[in-house]
């Protein structure tokens, strides 16, 4: 089975929408100041656990976050863009473009 046989719109959909009505208006997203092994690295704060996005300027690797949806329910209908990476990715104008991946 392919990695993204089963990319579900509405699943993506829901994470933009939680990531605008939520992350964007209730959470407080820090850029740490150093790279972390090539990563800009975002810690995500304000929810019910504290979280770490980590984003590769140069898009070699697909954003990543340490919450339990990325690796798990994000993974297997939304690419892994969890809620987390997309307001990152949304807050942010210089990575803004790699939200493409969320919908190739």
């Amino acid at each position: 089975m392919a990695e993204y046989e089963n990319f579900n719109l509405k699943a993506r959909d829901d994470r933009f929408f939680r990531a605008a009505e939520s992350v964007l208006k209730n959470y407080t997203i820090t850029r740490r100041k150093k790279f972390e092994k090539g990563f800009v690295i975002f810690d995500i704060t304000g929810g019910t656990s504290d979280y770490v996005v980590k984003i590769h300027p140069e898009w070699l690797v697909n954003p990543q976050c340490s919450c339990p949806d990325a690796e798990q329910r994000a993974k297997e209908s939304a690419r892994g863009y969890c809620k987390h990476i997309i307001a990152v990715l949304l807050s942010n104008e210089e990575f803004r473009c790699q939200l493409l991946e969320a919908f190739l």
